[in-house]
Formats: C-alpha cells, sequence, structure tokens
C-alpha cells in the first residue's frame, strides 16, 4: 500500500513541483547563452548585466521558497484540514501516509536544491569559458580534471589549486557538498512537518501555532547548528599567522562541511522520531 500512496503522492506533487523546477532550469539555459555572447563586453552594458543578475537571484530564491512552502502546505492540507477525513479513511497507517509525504517531499526538495547549485555552477563555468582567452582553454580544463589552473603552458606550478581553497579535490568537494544539500533537506522537510504536528497540539490557531514552532524550531536549530561548525574552528579566527591565513579556507571547509553533514543528521533523527511520535498520537481535523 506504501507504494501506491508515493505513486499517488508523487503525481499529486510533481504537478506543482515539476515546471517549477523545469523554470531554473529554463533560467540556467538562457542564462548560459547569454554569457557565452558578447553582450557584456562593454561598460554600457553593466546595468543591463545588474538587472538580470536580480533577475535571477529573485527567480531562484522564489521557486525556492515556493516549493519548500508548498511540501509544508500539502502536508497539512492533506492531513489536517476537511482532506484528512478522507486520507484517514484508507486503509493505510498513519505512519505510512507520513513516510509517503516525506520521501515525495525531501526527493523534491533535493531536487530543487541541486538544480539551484547546478544552474550556478552552469552560469559560472559558462561565463569563466567566455572570459577565457584562446590560449587558456587548456588551463580552464586543467581546473576541471585536477583542480588546478597552470601558469605555464607546460604546468610546472600552478596559480590556483582548487584543493588549497576548499580542502578537498573538485570531485570529493562535489560529493561531501551533495550530501549536506540532501541531509539539509531531509531536516528541513522534517522541521516543517513537525512543526504542523506540534501545531495540532494547540486547541485554537493551529496554524499559527505552527508557524510560531517553525520559527522557534528554525531559530534554535541554527543557533546550535553554528555553534558547532564555528566552535572547533575558533583557533582559525584566532590565529593571525601567515601560515594560518594561506590555509583559512581550507581548515574551514575540511571541518564545516562533514560538521554540517553530521549536524544535519543528528537533527534528522530527532525530528525524525518527534514527528512519528505526533502522528501516531490521535489527530485533530480541522
Amino acid at each position: 500500500m506504501l507504494k501506491k500512496l508515493l505513486k499517488y503522492e508523487w503525481k499529486s506533487v510533481s504537478r506543482i513541483l515539476l515546471p517549477l523546477n523545469l523554470g531554473i532550469v529554463l533560467l540556467t539555459i538562457i542564462g548560459c547563452v547569454i554569457l557565452s555572447t558578447d553582450i557584456f563586453d562593454s561598460e554600457q552594458a553593466l546595468p543591463l548585466a545588474l538587472l538580470l543578475f536580480l533577475f535571477y537571484t529573485l527567480s531562484v530564491i522564489t521557486f525556492t521558497g515556493i516549493t519548500l512552502i508548498y511540501i509544508y502546505v500539502h502536508f497539512y492540507k492533506n492531513l489536517f484540514t476537511a482532506e484528512g477525513y478522507l486520507f484517514h479513511t484508507l486503509p493505510v497507517t498513519r505512519t505510512q501516509l507520513f513516510h509517503s509525504k516525506l520521501f515525495v517531499g525531501s526527493f523534491w526538495c533535493s531536487i530543487n536544491s541541486l538544480l539551484t547549485v547546478l544552474s550556478a555552477a552552469a552560469l559560472g563555468f559558462a561565463a569563466g569559458f567566455h572570459a577565457a582567452a584562446v590560449d587558456n582553454i587548456d588551463s580552464m580544463q586543467g581546473l576541471l580534471m585536477d583542480g588546478s589552473i597552470a601558469k605555464t603552458a607546460d604546468r610546472t606550478s600552478a596559480d590556483f589549486i582548487f584543493s588549497e581553497i576548499f580542502g578537498f579535490s573538485p570531485v570529493v568537494f562535489v560529493i561531501v557538498l551533495v550530501l549536506m544539500l540532501v541531509t539539509s533537506c531531509i531536516s528541513s522537510v522534517l522541521m516543517g512537518y513537525l512543526s504542523i504536528l506540534l501545531g495540532q497540539l494547540i486547541e485554537k490557531f493551529r496554524l499559527a501555532a505552527s508557524i510560531g514552532f517553525y520559527m522557534a524550531i528554525y531559530i534554535v536549530t541554527q543557533v546550535l547548528a553554528s555553534i558547532v561548525m564555528i566552535v572547533p574552528n575558533l583557533h582559525l579566527f584566532l590565529d593571525n599567522s601567515d601560515e594560518s591565513s594561506k590555509y583559512f579556507l581550507s581548515s574551514f571547509f575540511c571541518s564545516m562541511l562533514p560538521a554540517a553533514i553530521i549536524t544535519q543528521l543528528i537533527l534528522i533523527l530527532i525530528f525524525y522520531a518527534a514527528s512519528i511520535f505526533l502522528i501516531r498520537r490521535s489527530v485533530n481535523l480541522e
């Protein structure tokens, strides 16, 4: 029965989220085409470039915000409004309903985050390749292959080494970044679901209570996450030596990204356990 729930949930959610996230893909394609031309080569094109950049940024933020809000609203409407009378009469358990929405919601949130990052990366590479001189194309290829840009044609020295800045090779950095994005998305979806479930414990103004719980949980988790990621790197902020400054970013990324993943995994376990406990209680429909 869970497979049928997942199939129904997928069709229901995809009608809105698929075209919404295709909008990011369309914006990226248009942006790459524009950046591959000479339209921004003159100083007079600066206002147009700023306008297009602002439009792109606001569009992506809007798509991302609507995606997450829709996932929350869909969960709330299906389970705790008049629609809930239908869903709770189905021959399925409440945990199965919860898991179907969690899987699909987390998937679409992750897709949205990955598309956003890939979009920014694609635009950056499009601009970089266009700006690179013909004799520097090999260096750009070297950046993609081994994470370095050579000073000379024989690649005896390098101006830029990816791992010295980001602490990982390009491939490892991408893997770690994807893990961080996925865990962050699952945590965000669960946090919204938990806030909605907590709001149902209030007798009146349940929607407002859910929003209040969400804000409170968000603030607490952000403070705790900041402490977890900053405290282990405090010595890097306090050490002003040249050697420390040279490797500040690489050391920071090496500790920050794994710490962020571990923090999100802990939050996922906490949010999931609390949500399962609450979803099994009696449901108060509006």
